[in-house]
């Protein structure tokens, strides 16, 4: 959550938010996962987006926030998720996609990805990757090939977001060669 948050702070500087936007934003990225299952499971449906939203009304409601404040944080909780594919034109909640699309991109998603499940290989030479990601990877390789290198640039809202998209993406895509050649014996 913690790279989300930076995430979304580094956004939001080219953004001139006002104060309560700025909040409403910061509190969405610290709680947009709250709700996320501790054991990953890639063949369960993942609804933490509304978990999420609602674990965070519970705590916000402890403290002096108003009723509006807490609704535009869930609905920016609620509706950050890109696998929805659905369009935004609410700025706090383009802000917060871009942000969490961000950790799903580079050296972190890299990481991540061949730390997830111990139990798919690293690379499975005879399974071709997937044109269109089906919500499963057979190998980790394939789970970049498949999804992380489908996080272009134009698949983010402010600008700031693409320039760092653009960067990660190519350390990605380095990555994928480099590991190519070095499974074929060429390095």
């Amino acid at each position: 959550m913690i790279r989300v948050f930076n995430n979304t702070i580094s956004i939001s500087e080219e953004i001139h938010l006002n104060k309560k936007e700025k909040f409403n934003i910061m509190a969405s990225a610290l709680l947009h996962d709250i709700g996320k299952n501790e054991v990953n499971d890639s063949k369960e449906k993942d609804d933490h987006e509304r978990r999420s939203a609602a674990l965070a009304k519970d705590i916000l409601l402890k403290y002096d926030i108003s009723s509006e404040v807490i609704a535009n944080i869930e609905n920016c909780i609620m509706n950050h998720r890109v696998s929805k594919k659905t369009k935004t034109d609410d700025v706090l909640v383009q802000i917060l996609r871009d942000a969490d699309k961000l950790d799903a991109l580079g050296a972190i998603a890299i990481a991540r990805t061949f730390s997830y499940d111990s139990s798919r290989p690293i690379y499975l030479p005879e399974d071709a990757p997937k044109e269109v990601y089906d919500g499963v990877s057979n190998s980790s390789l394939n789970h970049i090939i498949e999804k992380v290198l489908k996080l272009t640039p134009d698949t983010f809202y402010t600008e700031s977001s693409k320039c760092i998209a653009q960067k990660r993406l190519d350390y990605v895509k380095d990555f994928v060669a480099e590991f190519m050649c070095e499974w074929n014996g060429e390095r």
